[in-house]
């Protein structure tokens, strides 16, 4: 790797880091964020998931910077950590994905078999309004909403951070609200 201004610049602020200077860890974050999260953007094609990634990777290196042997290779060794956790996001996407579409799939296999109640036209209205969201977004809106799980027990069942749980379920209610919306006009 070619030497420039900032490399010089991030090698004497890890240094500082390994001193105990919090306000260094503050400039290296500052001056490696942007790289990283656009390296992190084209991994995982998902801004939310970038972001994760990249905060994911500043907390490794705050809680080992001290450990880095070789100030000079921080470069390769923050892009190996990012590495590592676009791969841990990947895989919790695709187990999320997995267990969602289980969850879509048990719930058909459960809807066919049983008999439909007539619950009442509020019911069947509100039924329809969550069965036009996509099957990640229905998940987190009848866990939460009909099952009473708090976003921390979300969390922990499906590995999701509660940040995310929030914004979708955000997202969710703007969906349902723009629904809603559109049916009374």
């Amino acid at each position: 790797m070619k030497r420039n201004s900032e490399h010089i610049l991030s090698e004497w602020l890890v240094v500082n880091c390994q001193l105990g200077d919090s306000y260094a860890l503050q400039q290296l974050m500052k001056i490696w964020y942007p790289k990283l999260l656009r390296y992190a953007f084209r991994q995982l094609g998902d801004e939310q998931r970038a972001q994760d990634a990249v905060q994911n990777t500043f907390e490794v290196v705050s809680k080992t910077i001290r450990k880095l042997k070789d100030p000079g290779s921080f470069a390769k060794w923050v892009y190996q950590i990012l590495q590592n956790k676009g791969v841990d996001i990947i895989r919790q996407k695709q187990r999320q994905d997995r267990l969602c579409d289980e969850y879509v799939h048990f719930q058909d296999v459960h809807a066919a078999e049983q008999p439909r109640l007539d619950d009442g036209p509020e019911d069947f209205y509100f039924e329809q309004m969550l069965s036009s969201l996509e099957p990640q977004l229905y998940q987190l809106v009848h866990l939460h909403y009909l099952e009473g799980f708090s976003m921390l027990e979300i969390s922990d069942l499906l590995a999701i951070p509660t940040g995310t749980i929030k914004s979708r379920l955000h997202q969710a209610r703007k969906l349902i609200q723009n629904s809603q919306i559109g049916e009374t006009l």
